[in-house]
C-alpha cells in the first residue's frame, strides 16, 4: 500500500471538493478538480506518464485548503498534493518555474531573488526600532519589496502605543514555496537555519505582517524543525489587543469596504472585521460565508498565469457594486491582484488594513 491510499480510497465522491476549488471555478469540464488530483497519486507512484491535463492538475492548485475543510471523510487533499509535488521533483518532472523560485529561495531568500540589501529599504527616519528587544518584527518579502507603506504604518501603529520592535537584519523568506511545492528537505534546513538565527537575537515574540510567514513559522516550521522557543502573532492580532487597550484611537472613516480574506487565516476571519467596525467601516462580504483563494499561491501565478488572474477577478468583480473598495491583509494577494487587473485592463480600489488603520489613528 502506498502512503495515502486509505484516505484516498475513502473519498464518498461527493464532489463538495469540486465546489469550493478556485480553480473549478473558472475552468471548464470539471477537469481540475481536487478529488481528480488525490486520484492521480497511484499514476505518479508507479512513474506512469500522466496527460497534459492530468499533469496541469497536480500543479493547478493554491493548496488553499477550502477542499479540506469541506471534506466529510476528512481526506487530506492538499497534503496529497504536496506529496504528488514531491514525487515529480524527484522524478524531475517539476516545471521549470517551480524549479527556479525554489532555487531563488534557498540562494536569494526571497521568491523573485530579490537583492537582500534591499530588503529593508522600507525603514524611514521617523520608524522608532530598537537595537535589541524581546518583540522582534518580520515584514516578509512581499512587504519588503512591494508594499513598504505596510511595515511603515505597521511600526508607526506600534510606535504610537509605546512598542519599539526590532527588526531581523538577516530576514529570511519563510520558505511557503518550498513547502507548497514538495521540497520538503529544503524546507527542513531553511526553518532550522531561520529558527535558530532568530532565537540566537533572545526573540521572545515575532510579530508578522504577512499571513503566510505566520502560517508558516507558528505551524509548519514545528514540523519541519521543532517547537519554537518564542511566539509567532500576526501583527493585525497586537493592533486589536492595542484598540482593546485604548492605546489605539482610530477616528471613523465612514466607508463602505469589503474584505479580501487571507487563506491562512480562516480561522481569525472575525480580528479584521472588527478593526474595521472600529474604523467605522460597513464592511460588506463578496462570498458570503465562504473564503474564495485570490488564486496566486502555490506556484499557481507563475505556472498559469490566466487561470490564476481569472480566480483574482473573482474577488475584484464581487466587490464591485458592493462597497467603495477592497480591504486587504495579504500583500501577496494585493500583488497578484492588481497585476491580474493590469493583465485585463481592469481597474480596483484596494488597500491594506495596517495602512487604513494607520490613516484613522494618526491621519494621512
Amino acid at each position: 500500500m502506498y502512503r495515502f491510499q486509505k484516505e484516498i480510497e475513502s473519498c464518498i465522491e461527493c464532489k463538495k471538493c469540486w465546489d469550493v476549488c478556485p480553480v473549478n471555478m473558472v475552468t471548464e469540464g470539471n477537469r481540475f478538480t481536487p478529488q481528480g488530483k488525490i486520484e492521480l497519486l497511484s499514476k505518479i507512484v508507479a512513474g506512469e506518464e500522466l496527460s497534459k491535463d492530468e499533469y496541469d492538475n497536480i500543479y493547478l492548485s493554491t493548496r488553499c485548503g477550502i477542499c479540506n475543510d469541506v471534506c466529510p471523510v476528512k481526506i487530506p487533499i492538499t497534503d496529497i498534493i504536496q506529496y504528488e509535488r514531491q514525487l515529480l521533483a524527484e522524478q524531475g518532472k517539476e516545471p521549470e518555474k517551480t524549479t527556479n523560485i525554489c532555487k531563488n529561495i534557498i540562494e536569494m531568500n526571497s521568491p523573485g531573488a530579490k537583492d537582500p540589501a534591499r530588503r529593508f529599504d522600507w525603514v524611514s527616519d521617523d520608524l522608532e526600532l530598537a537595537e535589541s528587544s524581546e518583540t522582534a518584527y518580520m515584514a516578509g518579502c512581499w512587504v519588503a519589496y512591494n508594499y513598504p507603506e505596510i511595515a511603515q504604518a505597521t511600526i508607526r501603529l506600534f510606535n504610537h502605543a509605546g512598542i519599539r520592535p526590532m527588526i531581523l537584519e538577516e530576514e529570511k523568506c519563510c520558505g511557503l514555496f518550498l513547502i507548497d511545492s514538495g521540497h520538503l528537505e529544503e524546507a527542513a534546513e531553511h526553518a532550522k537555519k531561520y529558527v535558530d538565527y532568530i532565537e540566537s537575537l533572545g526573540v521572545k515574540k515575532l510579530i508578522v505582517s504577512c499571513p503566510s510567514c505566520y502560517l508558516v513559522l507558528k505551524y509548519y516550521y514545528p514540523d519541519l524543525y521543532r517547537e519554537l522557543d518564542f511566539e509567532v502573532e500576526m501583527a493585525f492580532k497586537i493592533f486589536r489587543q492595542l484598540l482593546d487597550e485604548g492605546k489605539l484611537k482610530p477616528r471613523k472613516l465612514n466607508h463602505t469596504v469589503a474584505v479580501r480574506d487571507a487563506c491562512p487565516l480562516r480561522s481569525m476571519l472575525d480580528v479584521p472585521r472588527s478593526i474595521m467596525r472600529d474604523m467605522g467601516l460597513e464592511v460588506k462580504e463578496i462570498f458570503g460565508d465562504e473564503v474564495v483563494c485570490c488564486g496566486g499561491p502555490a506556484g499557481l501565478k507563475p505556472n498559469y498565469p490566466d487561470i490564476a488572474n481569472d480566480i483574482a477577478m473573482l474577488s475584484v468583480n464581487g466587490y464591485k457594486g458592493k462597497a467603495e473598495m477592497l480591504v486587504s491583509y495579504c500583500a501577496f494577494c494585493m500583488h497578484h491582484m492588481e497585476g491580474a487587473c493590469k493583465s485585463k485592463d481592469q481597474t480596483m480600489d484596494i488597500k491594506d488594513l495596517s495602512v487604513l488603520l494607520a490613516e484613522s489613528v494618526l491621519g494621512k
